[in-house]
């Protein structure tokens, strides 16, 4: 880029006036108003007085050194950013370009005793070197956050595990005080046992083993989740508390011990809710069809046929229920042939109405074979079927709940 360049100081020939300067930047003389004459940059006009302009006065000594026949004992310099002219000494620091030179830092740097530290000067009784005056503030982070990851490691966080170890062993007494009323569910549902014929007595025992199934599977639950937690934040311990990491270590054992025993008692106990959603709306079905039964053995064929529909809506809800996991083949085999039962009786029924001898006797056929079905073994659940299949699983619970007693 051209530098800007003034029209000649008509006493000392200086081109680097600023623009609209009223007096020369060097020889100090008033300069003439500006012309109107457009001169092209980088080109001064002819060097010589234009007419009209003030002589220098009398005794004037002239402009600087290297002007011909202007003399000067006073040297002059150009403003940063513009050489000086030809000629002229150059100034103290500033470079070949007119700009100031600066010397590098770490030339300059010296050791010192002063640090300023979070917005406070402190002086030390020791020099400190340059470098760590430079990265004072970082230096002090870095210590700062060292110090404060050292205070968490082995000052917050051994209190934390020591208070999350209690909990855990608060979580695993409460566990092992659920074991009686657990055990006692395991009974039940083991020892269930259809001892009557009466299915209105049924019912009645069976809503009473539905309940105590659901609440031993909710304590069951809330043991295992207390201790799920528990273990969630050991297993973050252990890593952050290196202090404590043997107790957590040991803690979580026990923790993930109880839980073993803990999910047989909930896999057993769902079961046992499992067949309380199927045997219940069976059993009210049961009942439905001892009423058909009754009806027809009167020849009141209307008031059977009027029970049909709510014992098939019983029986629907009951074969919704019997794809749960844990529930005996045996149950499901009987749900379908009970079922034709129903389905039998409905169309004996409707040919009695009608008087047809034929269908009469292929329905009473049909109902029969489905009745005898559900009396086969193919149906019937063995007497051990619970001790066998479940058993097992409440001796692993007590195995469990008996080493945290311990």
């Amino acid at each position: 880029m051209q530098a800007y360049q003034s029209a000649p100081c008509p006493y000392c020939g200086v081109t680097w006036n600023q623009p609209g300067a009223q007096t020369c930047a060097n020889c100090r003389n008033v300069l003439p108003p500006p012309q109107a004459a457009f001169t092209p940059p980088g080109y001064a006009p002819p060097n010589y007085p234009p007419q009209g302009y003030p002589q220098p006065p009398a005794g004037y000594p002239g402009g600087p050194a290297g002007y011909p026949g202007q003399p000067s004992p006073y040297p002059t310099y150009a403003p940063p950013g513009y050489g000086p002219p030809p000629g002229y000494p150059p100034q103290p620091d500033v470079d070949a370009q007119g700009y100031p030179s600066y010397a590098p830092a770490s030339a300059t740097a010296a050791p010192g005793t002063t640090l300023r530290l979070f917005g406070q000067t402190i002086t030390v009784p020791v020099a400190v070197p340059p470098t760590v005056l430079r990265y004072q503030t970082q230096i002090v982070y870095g210590a700062v956050a060292a110090l404060a990851l050292f205070i968490f490691l082995f000052g917050i966080t051994p209190v934390l595990a020591t208070s999350q170890i209690a909990t855990g062993n608060q979580a695993l007494t409460t566990a092992a005080g659920h074991q009686s009323r657990v055990d006692a569910v395991f009974a039940q549902f083991i020892g269930t046992q259809n001892n009557t014929s009466d299915p209105n007595t049924w019912k009645v025992q069976f809503d009473k083993l539905a309940t105590s199934f659901s609440d031993g599977l909710a304590l069951v639950q809330s043991d295992e989740a207390a201790l799920n937690s528990s273990d969630q934040r050991l297993t973050v311990l252990q890593w952050v508390a290196p202090s404590k990491r043997a107790d957590v270590t040991n803690e979580r054992r026990r923790v993930e011990s109880a839980l073993a025993g803990l999910k047989q008692a909930d896999t057993a106990l769902t079961a046992a809710v499992s067949e309380a959603k199927v045997i219940q709306p069976y059993v009210d079905a049961l009942i439905d069809y001892s009423k058909m039964a009754a009806a027809l053995a009167k020849r009141d064929a209307v008031g059977a046929s009027a029970l049909y529909p709510d014992a098939q809506a019983k029986m629907q809800t009951a074969t919704s229920q019997a794809g749960a996991s844990g529930l005996p083949p045996q149950m499901v085999k009987q749900l379908n042939s009970f079922n034709d039962l129903l389905t039998a009786t409905e169309g004996l029924i409707q040919a009695v109405q009608a008087k047809n001898a034929a269908d009469t006797k292929k329905y009473s056929d049909l109902a029969n074979a489905a009745a005898k079905a559900m009396a086969s073994p193919a149906e019937t659940l063995p007497a051990d079927y619970q001790s066998k299949t479940f058993g097992p699983m409440q001796q692993a619970y007590d195995a469990a709940m008996k080493a945290i007693k311990s």
